[in-house]
């Protein structure tokens, strides 16, 4: 009698601290191919708190598991500490009669830290073309990918860039245009990588400039004039310059000009200063108009970087006039999606980078020539 309490007590003493010689497992995800079982692993597993299976089954699908155990209780413990994403999922204990980190039909899937699950959110929106919208109006010269998801919550989120580490993105957004920052981004973490196509709706590729190549500043100097016309018909302005008489045309760009109802200047006329980073100093009639019409109270000085600064990242005013008025420039926007229409009050609007270029250039040659050798001819 003795033995036999002795054998019992050493069964439930192996039991208790070995097992029953059974593993036990989290049945979380059964799919066609193996690519589902990773697309599981990336969407829904962001860090794994214990080993993660994938399991090939006798019917040719893949068993996606979580954890290892020795016993059905620490099992169902785990499993009471998942969290609500896995949950969702239904998950059950799955017994096995032998470890699976052992079998051949079985790949033990190790966590690299390598998933693109970190990005920069711009805007959310209720309606896919309003999250593409953002894109163009919110999101200029764009330096990275773009991609649109549609989030838990149901609505569209355009993001921006793919990152692997917080630090990463948060040094992106400090690159970040101006008219992109007045949204308020923020870094945003997925439970999934953005470099599997089948975790976002779209990507937007970075947009890749069909202009020409950059003029060099040094050979920019050498014309004898530069002329700058725009076609408000077009909306295109072109910069030409001027050696031995002959006119080389060196860019083309697309800008937006005057309301079809406002007086816009016309004709032959020269430049009296460039700014790059301006401040804007909107006139009275200018500040009324703001808000009367957007009810928008702008100060009597509009800095660099404000999100009402219309100047954008470079300013070159005219000499021309219109009823008496001198107050028309070529400048950036706060909105390039505007940019080739009729869409100003009398202005020439371009892009932000590329009014930043052409006043850098106009800048140089100013200072080796002279700003009188600059004209500038609108139609």
């Amino acid at each position: 009698m003795y033995f036999l309490k002795l054998f019992f007590a050493s069964l439930f003493f192996n039991t208790l601290v070995f097992g029953d010689g059974k593993f036990y497992t989290l049945s979380m995800c059964l799919t066609k191919d193996h690519d589902g079982a990773s697309y599981f692993l990336n969407r829904y597993l962001d860090e794994p708190e214990a080993d993660i299976f994938i399991v090939k089954l006798e019917d040719g699908r893949y068993l996606t598991t979580y954890g290892s155990f020795n016993s059905r209780e620490k099992a169902a413990e785990f499993m009471a500490k998942l969290p609500e994403r896995l949950k969702q999922h239904k998950p059950f204990i799955k017994e096995f009669d032998y470890n699976l980190a052992h079998a051949k039909d079985t790949q033990k899937y190790i966590f690299h830290k390598e998933n693109f699950n970190y990005s920069i959110s711009v805007c959310s929106s209720k309606e896919y073309k309003n999250a593409i919208g953002c894109v163009k109006e919110y999101i200029p010269n764009q330096k990275s990918e773009v991609y649109i998801i549609k989030d838990d919550d149901g609505l569209y989120k355009t993001l921006y860039g793919a990152f692997q580490t917080h630090q990463e993105a948060q040094k992106f957004i400090k690159t970040l245009a101006e008219v992109t920052k007045s949204q308020g981004p923020f870094v945003k973490k997925l439970p999934y990588s953005l470099k599997d196509k089948r975790n976002y709706s779209e990507r937007i590729l970075k947009r890749e400039s069909n202009q020409k190549k950059a003029i060099d500043v040094n050979q920019f100097v050498k014309f004898e004039k530069i002329v700058i016309s725009v076609d408000s018909k077009t909306h295109k302005m072109s910069l030409q310059g001027i050696l031995d008489g002959k006119a080389v045309e060196l860019k083309e760009y697309k800008v937006s000009t005057a309301k079809r109802d406002m007086p816009k200047p016309l004709g032959e006329g020269g430049i009296t200063s460039i700014s790059l980073h301006p401040h804007w100093y909107p006139t009275q009639e200018t500040i009324e108009h703001f808000k009367k019409t957007k009810n928008i109270n702008l100060p009597s000085v509009v800095p660099y970087g404000h999100p009402h600064n219309y100047m954008g990242e470079a300013k070159i005013n005219l000499t021309h006039e219109v009823d008496g008025k001198n107050v028309f420039r070529i400048h950036g926007t706060v909105n390039e999606s505007t940019i080739g229409r009729s869409e100003s009050g009398g202005c020439i609007r371009m892009k932000n980078a590329e009014v930043a270029e052409l006043a850098t250039l106009l800048q140089n040659y100013s200072d080796k020539k002279s700003m009188k050798n600059i004209k500038v001819i609108l139609n």
